[in-house]
């Protein structure tokens, strides 16, 4: 019930950032802003730029807000959404052109998994890394930021600046050459 009513008074609040109203903005950061920025921590290579990243994160929020859709989404969903895409153009500018995904996905170890187990789960995210920079810089960033970052197709769409079907036929196509490569096919 509690998670409802935050939710209830997320979208309220971003409601009242679309009409203008600049104490809402103030309440997000109050009632999110901890919980957003420990995203952007997790997210960016070191503290500092997560911190100036949230500075960025305040008016990107006033900015969007009227695109907000409460029957597409959540507001927290929708806020956190915001959070990843800023701090995916963050790394895709700290890249240059090599792939913003950086050294490597990572996994996190499950202590339920048995030594043999873990192993085996290191040497599969190893393969997916090797086949990720097999691609093209732009389809290995897309397919990491949809299914790692889970970023929708919309949001992907208005971070390369294309069209949403575009985005589309450009993340299938890179998920086959992915698959691909890792089932060895020619």
């Amino acid at each position: 019930m509690e998670n409802r009513v935050l939710e209830c008074a997320t979208e309220e609040i971003l409601q009242r950032i679309a009409a203008r109203d600049k104490d809402a903005l103030r309440e997000v950061h109050g009632m999110h802003g901890n919980k957003l920025f420990t995203e952007l921590v997790r997210l960016l290579p070191d503290r500092e730029q997560a911190r100036m990243a949230y500075l960025e994160l305040m008016p990107l929020i006033w900015r969007m807000a009227p695109k907000y859709d409460p029957a597409k989404e959540d507001a927290y969903d929708w806020l956190m959404r915001r959070v990843r895409c800023l701090a995916i153009q963050r790394l895709r500018e700290q890249s240059g052109d090599q792939p913003f995904f950086g050294r490597n996905i990572a996994w996190e170890a499950d202590t339920d998994l048995s030594q043999q187990e873990q192993q085996l789960r290191h040497h599969q995210v190893g393969r997916i890394n090797t086949a990720l920079r097999t691609l093209p810089v732009p389809a290995a960033e897309m397919l990491v930021a949809r299914f790692v970052y889970d970023l929708t197709l919309d949001d992907l769409a208005s971070l390369y600046n294309e069209s949403v079907q575009a985005v589309g036929r450009k993340v299938r196509n890179a998920g086959f050459a992915l698959r691909t490569r890792l089932t060895g096919a020619a």
